[in-house]
């Protein structure tokens, strides 16, 4: 009645025919897509950007990833890789061999692959209908990327993920058709008219009127009402009795095994498992694997890029490949630690890019060209650059620059500095208050600031040479100071 489930026969024997059972399961079964959809999410995401440390070769190459649809390519080969355990990708340049055309996800299924001392010497596509014909396609093994999963570098064909689960799937099937076989028989019971039998000590042996007489009454009888039948006459149900089989919480024990077996923590499903230690390790495992099918995607990423920028005569440029995945970790309390520890000092900035996966060399460049411009809007970046001024610390021109402004509407000792820098702001001259005529040197007092200064301070932006001063007689020894008496007739 039920299929076979012993492990040597449920699993197939040759790599297509366990690639062919995988990816039915994988489109029949919820549970396995399920899986495997997580897998694919949690290290590739929903979209592929590009960084780079040269601004027209990174939009060149956004606008290539658009045209040949690079995200799109990758997942699809990460899901072969997945569920079949082979990966087969090609790429056809343009006539002109200049730049690349498309990009061809290729069913492994239909892929013949010979190695020779662990390097890909042999690639032969033939008809999935017919594997067995020898008048195959051979693919140039230059333009051909095949990736294998869970499997050394000696064996020529990769392992599915799903191909620990095979068993499970099967037991998990055959409890389904023995529920099904369990409703129909409760839904649909078989019932018999029983005439005649021992009644007390009186034994009723029906004959053949009184069986006529029974048919005619049943056949007779309105739907709608009951039916009175003499005592000889009984109904049995058969098909209710009997022990039935609780499929419920064995369905449950399977699709845990399933969802263990395709490599997720059980943690998921069922909580966190004896206890938070155990499962907080099994987490960390599922965290390697999505870096291992993290990589498997760079690979699939570099070997097209790679060759891209070789055509394009860009050999020297870098590319940086950010994937918006979904990390099941808290990778938020893990990059807020990171960032603690950088404003400690305690590690490089460096050291702070890497373990956010970003580039450092990149990153660098980026840096180097925002430093040329700055958005005048955004205080942000408009703050620093006045506080550095304002203590004197950076240079009016330097400030200028820096904002893109013209020198020549906006020239040193102007409006605009005067602003920034308030009355305190120190003469862009080598001069000291000594030199200045606003300066009495008897009570080291500054008529313009009007407060106590030393003969050796910068001067100020106020500053008026002595030599000024002098000419214009001794106007300057009347002029009162703030330590002088006022006049009482012009309350001065």
């Amino acid at each position: 009645m039920f299929s076979k489930i012993n492990a040597s026969e449920a699993i197939p024997a040759s790599w297509e025919d366990r690639a062919r059972k995988a990816w039915e399961y994988y489109l029949e079964e919820p549970l396995v897509k399920n899986c495997v959809n997580s897998w694919r999410t949690f290290a590739v995401g929903d979209e592929i950007k590009i960084a780079g440390d040269d601004e027209k070769v990174k939009w060149e190459a956004i606008e290539m990833s658009d045209r040949l649809s690079v995200s799109e390519f990758v997942k699809d080969m990460i899901l072969q890789l997945l569920v079949k355990g082979d990966a087969v990708g090609f790429k056809r340049y343009t006539k002109d061999g200049k730049d690349l055309e498309e990009l061809v996800c290729v069913n492994p299924v239909s892929v013949k692959v010979k190695y020779a001392q662990g390097q890909l010497v042999e690639v032969l596509q033939v008809p999935e209908d017919n594997p067995g014909a020898s008048d195959g396609l051979d693919l140039p093994v230059e333009q051909v990327l095949h990736l294998k999963w869970d499997a050394p570098a000696f064996s020529p064909r990769g392992n599915s993920l799903v191909l620990p689960a095979f068993q499970s799937i099967e037991l998990l099937r055959d409890y389904r058709r023995a529920e099904q076989a369990i409703a129909k028989r409760w839904a649909t019971p078989f019932r018999l008219l029983k005439v005649g039998g021992a009644f007390g000590q009186k034994m009723v042996m029906p004959d053949q009127k009184m069986l006529e007489q029974v048919r005619d009454m049943v056949n007779k009888m309105d739907l709608k009402s009951g039916l009175v039948v003499p005592f000889y006459v009984t109904v049995e149900t058969h098909g209710t009795e009997g022990q039935v089989l609780n499929v419920e919480d064995k369905v449950k024990e399977v699709k845990e095994d399933i969802v263990v077996a395709l490599g997720l923590s059980r943690s998921l499903v069922t909580g966190d498992g004896p206890n938070f230690a155990t499962a907080s390790v099994s987490l960390q495992k599922m965290l390697v694997m999505i870096r291992e099918i993290k990589q498997a995607a760079r690979i699939i990423l570099n070997w097209i890029f790679n060759d891209w920028l070789e055509l394009k005569g860009w050999e020297d440029k870098t590319l940086q490949f950010l994937f918006n995945d979904l990390d099941p970790s808290d990778a938020v309390d893990f990059k807020r630690l990171l960032i603690e520890l950088y404003d400690r000092k305690l590690i490089s900035r460096s050291s702070l890019q890497i373990k956010m996966d970003l580039d450092p060399d990149i990153e660098s460049a980026n840096r180097e060209t925002e430093k040329r411009s700055v958005d005048l809007l955004d205080e942000k970046q408009i703050k620093p650059i006045v506080d550095m001024v304002t203590a004197g610390i950076m240079g009016v021109e330097t400030a200028q620059e820096m904002l893109g402004l013209d020198p020549a509407k906006n020239p040193a000792g102007s409006r605009a500095e005067a602003s920034w820098a308030g009355p305190f702001a120190r003469a862009s001259i080598a001069a000291v208050c000594d030199d200045c005529a606003h300066f009495d040197g008897d009570l080291n007092h500054c008529r313009v600031q009007r407060n106590e200064t030393t003969f050796d301070t910068p001067v100020c932006r106020f500053f008026d040479p002595k030599t000024a001063a002098m000419e214009r007689g001794s106007d300057r020894e009347k002029e009162p100071t703030s330590r002088q008496p006022a006049c009482r007739e012009c309350a001065g």
